[in-house]
């Protein structure tokens, strides 16, 4: 099920509420949870399919009735349609936002940014996995995506600093030579080399030890709980800390 799906789940007698309603909710939806400024009609369309709701036919003339309204209900200019603030106000005092509804749309925002083949991989299972409720499997998918950009970006830029520290700190440690090399290292060993050879700077070494500590709780065999806080804290940290980093 979509997330726009769960969403109009939430919302009471979604369902029979009439197509002008429907937009109003939809375009709440793409301002709060989908982080857009502005919308189109197409973007209404979809929402409609991915609600798996009847669509109507005259989408326009909807939306130029919602312009119409005394006061406006939907504001237009040539970027597109926004809700009124005083709309926007009132739906977000009928709708409680899904769990995780940022987070999902922080992750669906990496997938046209990633084109790596392994990191793509780890980022949809990333995705599913949060989506689904395995919270301890999307901790771990989280720090494989950040980790595998990590190891990317030492390699591809920093392959004989990283090297030379290597040879200071852990001399019993193979020569980095090739990407699959970085299998022979611990991860806490990269981090080590990356902090003391100033690869990386301290901020983002604390932040990796720290989620590191996190995949490691979550991957070993214990008592442990872990809910969608606890995933939503380690995927955005990576992501926001790690991935979108400039400094990484």
């Amino acid at each position: 099920m979509t997330n726009l799906a769960n969403f109009t789940r939430s919302i009471p007698s979604f369902d029979s509420k009439s197509y002008i309603s429907k937009i109003e909710f939809f375009g709440w939806y793409l301002h709060e949870i989908n982080g857009k400024e502005k919308f189109g009609a197409s973007d209404i369309i979809q929402c409609f399919e991915e609600a798996h709701c009847q669509r109507p036919t005259n989408i326009h003339n909807l939306l130029r009735q919602l312009c119409e309204k005394k006061p406006a209900h939907l504001l237009k200019d040539t970027q597109g349609y926004r809700l009124a603030s005083s709309v926007r106000i009132k739906l977000a005092s009928n709708v409680v936002k899904p769990v995780g509804a940022q987070t999902r749309s922080l992750l669906s925002g990496l997938i046209l940014q990633v084109s790596d083949v392994s990191k793509k991989l780890f980022l949809d299972e990333t995705i599913a996995c949060f989506n689904n409720g395995a919270y301890r499997a999307a901790i771990i998918m989280a720090w494989n995506l950040a980790y595998s950009h990590v190891c990317d970006q030492i390699f591809n830029g920093h392959l004989a600093s990283f090297n030379a520290q290597r040879s200071k700190v852990f001399p019993k440690l193979p020569e980095l030579k090739k990407r699959t090399d970085f299998e022979d290292y611990k991860e806490s060993n990269v981090i080590e080399i990356c902090r003391g050879g100033r690869i990386l700077d301290s901020t983002v070494c604390k932040v990796l030890t720290g989620r590191l500590d996190r995949r490691n709780s979550a991957a070993h065999p214990s008592s442990a709980i872990f809910l969608s806080i606890q995933a939503e804290d380690q995927i955005t940290d990576l992501i926001n800390n790690v991935l979108l980093n400039k400094n990484v």
